[in-house]
């Protein structure tokens, strides 16, 4: 059934259809007779049916009604799973969804999108079962919902992506048109005049500012040119695109060695795409070992083209990972640069996904794109779609607005020229009240705010935290994050308060205090993010392996393994931890100089008191000298089973 789950999941059909199709998984595994993905609103009483496994007659697609009088309101008031099997028999035969809709089976899983409570995902029946819903039938039902969630947000970054690049292609087309052709016209009367002038000095000064916007205007075309959907496709060897990229890349990186292996890449790609290669394939040389080794495979499958390109660095940063995971979401959030973000928008806009994964030999960046032969025809703008443009652009203006994160649009000299409702009520004033402002005047004054300034508009992005206080003398932890023209001359400034989250990792510290001088080696890992980076590790870990503490946090616990690790037990290992259980195993491990020694490895999951996993904790004991003296008495009682052999 899992299987089931991870093949609908890929499958490239519209979300709707996906739900649907895992509903109906998990109605088939739980013997009911459809599910369904409700919306609930607690507070206005309010029950919607929005998508289900199948047709019903008892419940309408889209039905409406009030939360009291569905099994819901129990699921949601309890915030935890609700299973009821034989509902009269429960005492529930006077309850309100009892006798409006006559289900005797209900499995019900809370929806949390975002954080925020959407509704409920059900499975119901109406005839009564024998004997109640056993654990596996639950924790199947708890993944279908976990698999819906995931779907869910998906579809909504997708969505996000979509619209930015609408967004893009307006602003572009915009600079396109209109500023650089008025701008060339200015230039060339302005010259003319000059030419008339004893003192051409202010022509000169005039003409230096002009030919800024008309480059303005040429990286805005640039910029449209990758994210423009309109060029048609021309049948194109990607293996011979990849080697020609290759190539280039190594003259970039003299150091590198690029080797490319295709069968069957000819498709159909805007021209866009060797971009794409190119960005990708120069990140891995430029983040690979001393003498980088940079391995492109081309392969053609039924139905797409699969490139991979693997290195041998120290693995993808994970905030570069960020940028292929998070896809538009948060569309600045890239440590080295706009080349992953590019790729991601290349690929995306021919239909395909870029994934990474990341292994203590270097890292994979996997790029598929559905295999086209024949080149798409070129279809030309219209007047007809600019309503569409415009509807785009007002979506984008209401999701600056509305957005929780304080959001800004800051000119060359760092001038506010826009900001949102809630970047206003971090300073508690009117957000007309920033615009036109410096930065520099609403930060505070220890801050070195030209040498952040100037270090940013060369970089082209910036990443940070500041402590700030409030207009009521608070003392507040900001994070931010900014990348340099968004649109030219105009560059986003992102910021959010991360003082709570400083707050719980100062009550994590101070409850691993306790653990930092134990005997033996603590680690605590964090099951939410990618791989389960150590988030803690006590100086026994640290000094049993021969690291510092800043060379283990955020890598996941086999970096201390090796080829002789044993498979099996690693393998034993990762079930437990992917079946949230716990678990003791003898594991050949290795110090950061190479030697090899035995620890005795305990893993164990930690909940929070709703139940739900908080973090791994894993107990490191050196064994070493009890399995060495284990086979020094084993080849002590064979010596001695062959002494008595000869007696």
């Amino acid at each position: 059934m899992q299987s089931r789950l991870d093949e609908i999941c890929r499958q490239e059909i519209p979300v709707d259809e996906k739900i649907s199709e895992l509903l109906a998984v998990g109605a088939e595994y739980l013997g009911a007779e459809y599910g369904y993905l409700s919306v609930v609103d607690q507070q206005a009483d309010h029950w919607e049916r929005v998508l289900s496994s199948a047709d019903y007659e008892v419940v309408e697609e889209n039905a409406v009604q009030d939360l009291s009088e569905t099994y819901c309101r129990r699921t949601l008031d309890a915030d935890r799973q609700l299973t009821i099997h034989d509902a009269p028999n429960q005492g529930l035969e006077d309850d309100p969804a009892f006798e409006r809709l006559g289900y005797h089976c209900y499995v019900g899983t809370p929806v949390i999108v975002d954080g925020e409570q959407y509704g409920t995902v059900c499975f119901v029946a109406t005839e009564p079962r024998e004997e109640p819903y056993t654990d596996a039938e639950q924790l199947f039902a708890e993944l279908v919902a976990r698999t819906v969630v995931h779907e869910l947000d998906s579809a909504k970054k997708t969505e996000q992506f979509r619209n930015q690049v609408n967004l893009t292609t307006v602003l572009t087309r915009v600079l396109r048109h209109n500023l650089r052709n008025n701008v060339t016209v200015i230039r060339g009367n302005a010259q003319a005049m000059g030419e008339r002038l004893v003192d051409d000095s202010y022509s000169e000064r005039i003409m230096a500012n002009v030919d800024e916007l008309i480059d303005l205007g040429d990286k805005a075309r640039k910029l449209e040119s990758v994210i423009d959907q309109t060029t048609p496709r021309e049948p194109t060897d990607l293996g011979a695109l990849a080697a020609s990229v290759a190539r280039r890349v190594e003259t970039v990186v003299p150091a590198a060695t690029i080797t490319v292996d295709a069968t069957g890449g000819i498709t159909a790609v805007r021209p866009s795409f060797e971009r794409a290669l190119r960005e990708l394939i120069e990140n891995a040389a430029k983040h690979g070992s001393e003498r980088p080794s940079v391995a492109v495979s081309i392969e053609r499958t039924d139905t797409a083209v699969v490139i991979e390109i693997t290195d041998d660095g120290p693995g993808l940063p994970r905030q570069e990972r960020k940028v292929l995971q998070n896809e538009a979401e948060t569309p600045l959030v890239h440590g080295s640069g706009l080349g992953l973000w590019i790729a991601h928008w290349v690929v995306t806009n021919h239909g395909g996904r870029v994934g990474a994964t990341v292994t203590a030999d270097g890292t994979t960046l996997s790029v598929s794109i559905p295999h086209s032969d024949d080149p798409v025809p070129d279809s030309t703008p219209s007047d007809s779609q600019l309503p569409r443009l415009t509807r785009a652009r007002d979506q984008y203006r209401a999701a600056f607005d509305e957005s929780n994160e304080a959001m800004m649009i800051l000119d060359d000299d760092a001038h506010i020229l826009d900001a949102n409702e809630t970047a206003a009520a971090f300073y508690e004033t009117d957000k007309t009240e920033l615009r036109g402002r410096l930065l520099s005047t609403v930060v505070p004054e220890s801050v070195d705010f030209n040498s952040r300034w100037e270090s940013f508009t060369t970089n082209g992005t910036a990443r940070g935290t500041l402590t700030v206080v409030d207009t009521a003398g608070e003392k507040r932890v900001v994070e931010y994050a900014a990348t340099a023209d968004v649109v030219p001359g105009q560059h986003l400034l992102i910021a959010h308060d991360i003082t709570d989250r400083i707050e719980r990792e100062a009550e994590l510290r101070t409850k691993t205090r306790a653990m930092d001088n134990a005997p033996i080696g603590i680690t605590i890992s964090d099951p939410a993010a990618v791989d389960n980076p150590l988030i803690y590790a006590n100086d026994q870990f640290c000094e049993q392996f021969g690291y510092d503490r800043s060379e283990t946090l955020g890598r996941n616990c086999r970096f201390v393994q090796g080829q002789d690790t044993d498979p099996e037990t690693v393998e034993r290992i990762r079930q437990a931890i992917d079946n949230e259980e716990p678990i003791t195993e003898t594991l050949r491990n290795y110090r950061k100089d190479g030697t090899m020694f035995w620890t005795r490895l305990t893993i164990a999951p930690v909940e929070d008191e709703q139940g739900a996993l908080t973090n791994y904790v894993g107990f490191q004991r050196e064994v070493t000298a009890e399995i060495e003296r284990d086979r020094e008495l084993q080849q002590m009682a064979k010596r001695l089973d062959v002494w008595k052999s000869l007696r």
